[in-house]
């Protein structure tokens, strides 16, 4: 399979940054979609994680924030409820919805306690801390009491968790079904990290074909099979090493965990799950109050057409179901707008334009910004082009008036330098300013119209929100974006209240003054500082006292 074969959805191709890869793209698709809809955009820097970025979309009539997948529409109760599995479990038993029998163990259990119960109920098995999260410390299929005392030391003592749970091991494959206003959306199934022979290769060269496959995803680049002890055990097993050769079209497992970060693999499989087993995916939402959408994880009986809920997560990844490796990508993002925001259900989307967060995150890390709001996109009709530019151009002084142009016109690309005559500049934006940039730069350039040649083609690919300058003459990428932007800087608490040790405190403060002047400097001049028409807000940036 190659990358062309991959059924991903045509809209997000081209159109992610680096900064959106992996578990960011989840967040992402998401503002996106909304922003790409009309929507309004900003993210509120709350000290969350890369992933776990805090953003709200609005229009005239709402407004919603999200985190990861989850939405404001999910009540607090919902979130609680789900945090905690022994709480899940009540409400999927009240409601009669399949999940395995278990019991909950406090932190202060002894072992002896919770080994009696395991002999007692019977194996298989399942344990795992209460409160874990992306599958960390679950251990499954335990056979016999030598096996539940190494996993229950391994969790506890390892990994640390103290209170856990053990439940009924159910045998089945392992599926993430992602639910909408009782709709299931999308389902993923998960297999653990294989290669599948061709009758010529060995086991580590299929390996390494199989990392270079994952590497053209945009969430697998990172969550490559990795050749440990667990992976060469599993080839013992089947009396294989890496210079093995498979028969052709035999699926070898690498590891016995279903884990995508592992290297398993994301399978769509949402048509061909029957209509009962999404019905008990969708019973499992609706058992949880406030909980409108979430992803549902199961275990499930082919033979039988029978399945379990093993957990409901209320900010679950999507990123599997808009790139699995194999099957067909499901535009989950659309769906979440479509619920938060019914009014742009028929409005059509501009796919034309995509934005980077990296600067974003670069400014929340070090305390810059508490707020960063994109600009909506054009209302008229868009339009890009390409321009071939070739002649003798300086290239600092050529680039720099290609932007100031791109920037009065509120035009978004680039320009690109391929050589001390020859540039590429990219231009997207309202038709009417591409228009007059066209003819700007074929009348008004700096440069004698006569000794340029410039050619103009239409650009089909999305195009970058804000300008650069790529490959200067001081071979450096010189970047200014130009979207307005509401900047909230660190604001001022209270006076100090003692004049003791005045001189130091003075000292110290003008210190870190000279520190954030030098920061609110880098911001006006960097990447991210806007040049647009919209009047900015800008917050003081002075010392935060705690």
């Amino acid at each position: 399979m190659g990358i062309k074969e991959f059924q991903w959805l045509p809209h997000l191709e081209n159109s992610i940054p680096e900064s959106a890869k992996g578990y960011s793209m989840s967040f992402y698709a998401i503002a996106l979609e909304g922003w790409r809809r009309g929507l309004s955009l900003k993210f509120i820097n709350d000290n969350r994680s890369k992933a776990k970025i805090l953003f709200e979309l609005s229009s005239e009539k709402r407004a919603h924030q999200f985190v990861v997948s989850r939405g404001s529409l999910i009540t607090k109760d919902a979130m609680r409820i789900c945090r905690n599995k022994i709480e899940t479990k009540e409400y999927l038993e009240m409601y009669h919805v399949a999940t395995p029998k278990g019991k909950l163990f406090k932190k202060n259990t002894k072992k002896e306690t919770i080994i009696k119960f395991a002999e007692k109920n019977g194996y298989p098995l399942v344990i795992k801390p209460s409160d874990g999260t992306g599958g960390r410390g679950v251990i499954a299929g335990i056979k016999n009491k030598h096996e539940f005392i190494e996993a229950l030391n391994y969790i506890q003592e390892k990994l640390g968790y103290k209170e856990i749970i053990v439940e009924d091991y159910f045998e089945g494959e392992d599926y993430r079904v992602y639910v909408i206003d009782h709709e299931v959306v999308g389902i993923i199934k998960r297999i653990p990290a294989n290669v599948i022979g061709d009758g010529k290769s060995s086991i580590s060269t299929l390996i390494d074909e199989k990392n270079k496959l994952r590497k053209q995803s945009p969430i697998l680049g990172a969550s490559l099979i990795k050749v440990d002890q667990e992976l060469r055990n599993m080839l013992i097993r089947k009396n294989y090493t890496l210079s093995s050769v498979p028969p052709k079209n035999e699926r070898v497992y690498l590891k016995s965990k279903n884990n995508i970060s592992a290297g398993g693999d994301p399978v769509d499989i949402t048509d061909e799950t029957s209509k009962e087993i999404k019905q008990v995916a969708i019973d499992g939402v609706k058992a949880i109050p406030g909980l409108p959408h979430g992803g549902v994880d199961l275990m499930v009986d082919l033979k039988s057409n029978t399945a379990t809920i093993i957990e409901i997560n209320t900010q679950a990844s999507i990123r599997t179901h808009l790139f699995p490796m194999i099957g067909k990508a499901r535009d989950v993002p659309s769906k979440l707008i479509d619920y938060y925001f019914p009014e742009t259900v028929n409005k059509n989307r501009e796919d034309s334009l995509y934005f980077d967060v990296e600067e974003v995150r670069k400014q929340f890390e070090n305390g810059i910004l508490k707020l960063y709001q994109y600009p909506n996109l054009p209302q008229g009709e868009f339009k890009m082009k390409r321009f071939l530019i070739e002649g003798k151009i300086q290239h600092v002084n050529y680039g720099e008036w290609i932007r100031k142009q791109a920037s009065e016109m509120d035009l978004n690309g680039y320009i690109k330098f391929s050589g001390n005559n020859t540039a590429s500049v990219i231009i997207a934006g309202e038709k009417e300013e591409v228009e007059k940039f066209s003819k700007v730069i074929k009348n008004t350039s700096p440069i004698n119209a006569d000794v340029l040649k410039i050619k103009e083609k239409e650009r089909h690919t999305p195009v970058k929100l804000g300008f650069e300058i790529i490959n200067s003459r001081l071979d450096k990428k010189i970047v200014d974006g130009y979207y307005p932007i509401r900047l909230e800087g660190i604001s001022k608490l209270g006076q100090k209240k003692s004049k003791k040790k005045v001189l130091n405190k003075e000292k110290v403060n003008k210190n870190k003054e000279k520190y954030y002047e030098k920061k609110y400097n880098q911001v006006i001049k960097s990447k991210s500082w806007m040049l647009t028409k919209p009047v900015r807000l800008i917050g003081h940036i002075v010392k935060k006292e705690r």
